[in-house]
């Protein structure tokens, strides 16, 4: 069934523009005839638009800067208002703070202006795949210090939540942020693109090519790899844009930062649902991770988590007292397994795929605890997690193994 789109013009020229395209792209329809932007936000001066029943609408955002204020407040009605729609955005690609802003506002599309069928054909596509899936999530992993393991943590994490993604949805997206990119390493990949060519593309960036630079594991996980030289410096903002367009093309995104603290750090922290703050059990980790955790949340407003890496190689550890020290609450606590994790990081083969160890399982359990699956905590729900994993028949898939202590209960 074709889409329905409305149209919100900036003035009539945009309108007969917007108007031809949608006729020409497959996959739409017009909803009516089109409207021009209205100059305030409310049910009266948008019932026109909404008594036709669209399913999206096209808004054209004003090329004068005094009338953007006004179609942002249309954005963000709509969203608030008619949370069923969605809003594709049409404007400049030139200002990076105008495609935050009209993301911010509730836009799932931006597309750039003047509007191509092809463009628009795309993002017609992505809706009727993205039609009653989840809303886009993203999990960052941080270290405390060099050497916490976070990389471990986010490539076994990223694996954990694709063994649970149901056949036929969109792949999780590993994101290596981290100064120098490990995780392809982890995963035996050669990827041909890295991150550093991400804002490199500038205003040519969309779904296509985001997608052509990332590399397919064969669990169906899909990487994009971190960076092999120095990232050049660049402030949050001029990260916005490609960030929201990675969680609109992947409703599960793991992003390991590891020690990275610059711009980039600050807009995935923007996007995140949660912070996993990776540590092992000793003074010196704790103490970086207390410091890495006001660095990152100077005014409290994030879930900063702690995920205790290596636990029991510091016997008799005051729980309460830790979470004192550091700020966070400890979501989760892998048990040690040096010679394990160091041997899987030599194959390229994660952990995590092969489930028989006490680790692989504890870190399945760590993906379950963020999706929300009953009994990550108490225990319970191993079986039902198997039948997720494409790799579970490797393991015999006999009996429920013992679930280890890992979260504080």
């Amino acid at each position: 069934m074709a889409l329905a789109i409305g149209i919100l013009a900036a003035d009539e020229n945009g309108r007969q523009q917007l108007h031809s395209v949608v006729e020409l792209c497959a996959g739409a329809a017009l909803a009516g005839p089109g409207w021009l932007l209205p100059a305030a936000a409310n049910e009266e001066a948008l019932q026109p638009l909404l008594a036709q029943a669209p399913a999206a609408v096209l808004l054209e955002l004003p090329a004068a800067a005094a009338a953007v204020a006004a179609a942002m407040e249309v954005i963000a009605w709509l969203r608030q208002h008619q949370p069923g729609l969605t809003v594709m955005a049409v404007g400049g690609m030139e200002d990076p703070q105008l495609i935050v802003r009209a993301l911010r506002a509730g836009a799932g599309e931006y597309l750039e202006k003047p509007l191509r069928a092809a463009a628009l054909g795309e993002a017609v596509t992505r809706w009727a795949a993205a039609r009653g899936s989840e809303r886009p999530r993203m999990w960052v992993v941080a270290g405390a210090r060099g050497g916490s393991g976070a990389t471990t943590v986010a490539v076994n994490l990223a694996l954990s939540l694709q063994a649970q993604t149901e056949p036929g949805a969109p792949a999780v997206l590993l994101l290596d942020a981290a100064p120098l990119g490990h995780a392809a390493l982890h995963l035996n990949l050669k990827p041909a693109f890295t991150l550093n060519e991400v804002p490199a593309q500038g205003n040519r960036l969309d779904a296509a090519l985001l997608r052509s630079l990332t590399v397919r594991h064969r669990t169906g996980l899909e990487l994009l790899a971190g960076p092999v030289e120095p990232f050049p410096e660049r402030s949050a903002e001029a990260h916005a844009g490609w960030i929201a367009l990675v969680g609109h093309n992947f409703p599960r995104v793991v992003a390991d930062v590891s020690t990275r603290r610059d711009g980039l750090t600050q807009a995935l922290l923007e996007a995140a649902e949660r912070v996993l703050l990776v540590a092992p059990a000793d003074v010196v980790s704790l103490w970086s991770a207390a410091k890495t955790r006001a660095l990152l949340d100077a005014r409290g407003r994030r879930r900063c988590e702690l995920v205790l890496n290596r636990q029991g190689a510091v016997p008799g550890l005051d729980m309460a007292g830790l979470e004192r020290l550091t700020g966070m609450a400890v979501l989760w606590k892998l048990p040690a397994a040096p010679v394990a994790a160091a041997e899987a990081i030599e194959r390229g083969e994660p952990v995590v795929l092969h489930p028989g160890s006490e680790l692989a399982r504890s870190l399945q359990g760590l993906g379950a605890l963020l999706l929300g699956q009953p009994g990550a905590r108490r225990g319970r729900g191993w079986r039902e997690l198997a039948r997720w994993r494409p790799w579970a028949a490797a393991a015999g898939g006999a009996a429920e193994p013992p679930l280890p202590a890992e979260a504080n209960s």
